[in-house]
């Protein structure tokens, strides 16, 4: 089944909060979806959200198209000409690559200093979007880490080891 195109927006947002995961994960599966859309998957740091489950998936899909190619197999053993149908396997497939679904992947991994890591990435309707920024500008925001040794020496005072200069960073193919 191919719903109708809607609106959907790629959807791209990462932020360090002192609010704990299972509380960023409860936050964002309460938000009220859109019809079509519900949480599909839900770990203790991630959740998923997308389109309802239809009864047509990858696993029927495959299983139709080996029942496919085995009834080739054995009506060629009648005539090897029948042999030539075998790509008729893949029909099963198609409406699998022709159905775009919308999915957003939430992230909410804590970190070392206690903080949690949030990343959502993924394609979400026009409508998700705007509870999605609303939610998040809310968050608390953790407050950048001072750094352990502000004046560049290491942990025994005697500078960095090796003594030498600095190195800037060596420049990646984006830049």
């Amino acid at each position: 089944m191919i719903t109708p195109t809607r609106s959907t927006t790629q959807y791209q947002f990462s932020t360090a909060t002192t609010s704990p995961p299972e509380a960023v994960l409860e936050g964002i599966s309460a938000i009220e979806l859109p019809d079509d859309l519900c949480v599909n998957e839900r770990g203790s740091t991630y959740l998923v959200l997308g389109p309802k489950p239809s009864f047509y998936d990858a696993r029927l899909a495959v299983a139709l198209a080996i029942l496919i190619v085995l009834a080739v197999l054995i009506a060629s053993a009648f005539s090897v000409v029948l042999i030539a149908m075998l790509p008729l396997g893949a029909i099963p497939l198609v409406p699998l690559f022709l159905h775009d679904n919308p999915v957003l992947a939430v992230g909410a991994v804590p970190e070392d200093d206690g903080t949690t890591r949030v990343t959502v990435h993924g394609q979400a309707p026009t409508q998700l979007t705007a509870a999605l920024d609303l939610f998040l500008s809310r968050l608390p925001v953790a407050e950048p880490m001072a750094p352990s040794d502000p004046g560049g020496n290491g942990a025994n005072g005697r500078g960095r080891a090796g003594g030498g200069p600095v190195r800037a960073p060596e420049a990646t193919t984006a830049e």
